[in-house]
Order: C-alpha cells, then sequence, then structure tokens
C-alpha cells in the first residue's frame, strides 16, 4: 500500500513539472515606453532603437518642458552617451526655422 501511495505522489510531481516546463514564458515588446514620475514632475523614456533612447521631460514647471535629449548606448564604455538635445515645442511654435 505505502508503494502505491509514493508512487502517486511521484507521477504527481513529474506532472507538475512538465506542465512547468512546457509553460510558455511571456515576451517582453521590444520597443518600450517608460514613464517616470518623481515629486517635481515626470521624465517619459522612449526607446528610439536598439541602441539609442530618447528622455521627454512632461513636468510643467520644470524650466525645461519640451526638452527631449537622445542618447546612444556605447559598447566600449557600456554606458549612454549623449548625443543630442532638442526642443519640439520649439519647432512646434517656429517650424519655418528648421529646415527638414
Amino acid at each position: 500500500m505505502e508503494h502505491k501511495s509514493s508512487s502517486r505522489v511521484l507521477k504527481g510531481i513529474l506532472l507538475c513539472l512538465i506542465v512547468i516546463a512546457f509553460k510558455p514564458y511571456p515576451s517582453a515588446p521590444s520597443h518600450s515606453n517608460y514613464t517616470v514620475q518623481g515629486h517635481e514632475g515626470s521624465e517619459a523614456v522612449v526607446q528610439l532603437a536598439e541602441n539609442r533612447i530618447a528622455v521627454v521631460d512632461t513636468s510643467l514647471n520644470s524650466g525645461l518642458k519640451g526638452e527631449i535629449m537622445v542618447f546612444e548606448f556605447d559598447e566600449d564604455l557600456k554606458s549612454f552617451e549623449p548625443i543630442g538635445r532638442y526642443n519640439y515645442m520649439d519647432y512646434l511654435w517656429n517650424p519655418d526655422k528648421y529646415n527638414f
């Protein structure tokens, strides 16, 4: 009798392990957007390419509203390096100033 009950327990454990092994693993989206909110305001981090991100200041009273800072990941230094700073509010109010 003891052999039958331990056999059932082992079969149950095996069945659980099989279910866990074939359970689909959730995948993350390739381009993600993150919003960081702090006490003073918030910033949105947007992935532009595989090695490039942009940080957008969305707080009203920061003095930097409309600023977008673009960073590129440097493989040698293992860090993000700034490559540009842009103001989309300036472009919206003065589109003639830009030659795209």
